[in-house]
């Protein structure tokens, strides 16, 4: 269940036995029904989460349609980054596009595991430039690339995606009309 996590965390930090349970027993598992939120714009985001299943999409609500920004599959972390480490309120939404099981990790109990062991800022850091490397690629791509482009890149980068969500949402995280990606998939 949570042994691809375990793996990913012991190859960026060689933690012990000891220090890799602590960090189980730190998370707590929960269920986000489709359409259900992790985060709401407005709310603080005092907690990330690792999905072990499902779909997530990071958006924001702009003239009254949901606008994605990214998307969250299994095996990911889940996180508005600027307000978890600022303490904001968010200015995203995080909603579930399927029946999601995520595993959250609170930021008072991330605090006790960087005091007991310091090597797990090791983590904060991957996991942090991992979500810059994301959010500069698709910056990059909205302003380089044109439509078409965009659209292949995505096939390219998340081919399961096209399959789990829906059309409109993958057209307007391109930043193209829904009927502009008809066409181009045709």
């Amino acid at each position: 269940m949570l042994d691809k996590l375990i793996t990913e965390i012991n190859t960026i930090a060689s933690f012990s036995k000891e220090d890799t349970n602590l960090f189980i027993e730190s998370l707590e598992e929960n269920t986000i029904l489709k359409g259900e939120h992790f985060l709401k714009e407005g709310q603080i985001s005092n907690r990330f989460g690792y999905l072990s299943s499902g779909l997530m999409m990071y958006y924001k609500i702009i003239d009254g349609n949901e606008i994605p920004s990214d998307f969250a599959l299994e095996q990911d972390w889940v996180v508005s980054l600027k307000s978890f480490t600022t303490g904001a309120a968010s200015d995203m939404n995080i909603k579930a596009l399927e029946d999601t099981r995520v595993f959250t990790l609170s930021s008072s109990k991330m605090e006790v595991l960087l005091t007991i062991q310091p090597k797990f800022m090791a983590l904060r850091s991957y996991y942090t430039e991992l979500s810059f490397i994301r959010i500069s690629r698709q910056t990059y791509n909205l302003t380089t690339l044109d439509a078409k482009q965009r659209y292949y890149k995505f096939m390219t980068d998340y081919p399961e995606l096209i399959k789990r969500v829906p059309q409109y949402h993958i057209a307007a995280y391109l930043g193209i009309k829904p009927q502009s990606l008809s066409r181009i998939r045709k």
